[in-house]
C-alpha cells in the first residue's frame, strides 16, 4: 500500500489520487461543454457521416 500525497490516507500503487480526495470537476466540466459544442455545431453528424462511409467503403471492397 502506498500513501496519498494530497491526504496521507493508504491507497493502491496508481498514479492518481485515492478515492478519499475530491474529485477535479473542472475536468468534466470542460468535457462537458466540449461534448454540448460538438452537438450543437453538428460536427458529431459529421464524424458519423464519415465512419458509415468508410465502412461502405470496406464492405464494397470486400463484397
Amino acid at each position: 500500500m502506498a500513501m496519498c500525497r494530497k491526504c496521507g490516507a493508504r491507497k493502491r500503487r496508481w498514479p492518481r489520487s485515492c478515492s478519499r480526495c475530491p474529485d477535479r470537476s473542472d475536468r468534466g466540466d470542460a468535457a462537458a461543454d466540449a461534448a454540448e459544442l460538438v452537438v450543437e455545431t453538428g460536427l458529431l453528424a459529421w464524424v458519423v457521416r464519415g465512419i458509415v462511409s468508410v465502412v461502405r467503403l470496406a464492405l464494397r471492397a470486400l463484397g
